[in-house]
């Protein structure tokens, strides 16, 4: 009786030493490659850039104010890397994009719009 026991420590003790080593090894994550975002002339014009910064914020003015807050660090993040990669392609001078990334931060956080009621529908005799 004594050998079941110790039979099945020592299986637990073996695979504990070697579980994680054997798991790492066999869900390997594949690589996720790399694009980068390629922005055209139109893209890089300050109206859509503003514009596409706003809309993008807006879809999610329903949102808790620290959820918006987030995201527009996130937002500022992928815009500050937008500017770049138009000013580095020509799409946009360096001055140009300096200003638009300073609309960007002065930008206010959306804000929820309660829809009005609708009226109540006339009643005709």
């Amino acid at each position: 009786m004594l050998i079941r026991p110790l039979r099945l420590a020592l299986v637990l003790a073996a695979l504990s030493m070697a579980g994680p080593a054997a798991l790492s090894q066999d869900r390997r994550t594949p690589a996720v490659p790399v694009q980068t975002f390629e922005p055209d002339p139109l893209t890089c014009k300050r109206d859509n850039l503003l514009a596409a910064y706003r809309r993008q914020l807006n879809q999610f003015a329903s949102q808790p104010p620290k959820v918006l807050a987030r995201l527009r660090e996130v937002q500022l993040e992928m815009g500050e890397a937008t500017l770049k990669r138009c000013a580095a392609l020509g799409h946009l001078s360096r001055p140009e994009a300096e200003q638009i990334w300073r609309e960007f931060q002065l930008m206010p956080l959306p804000t929820a719009t309660v829809p009005s009621p609708d009226p109540a529908p006339v009643q005709r005799p």
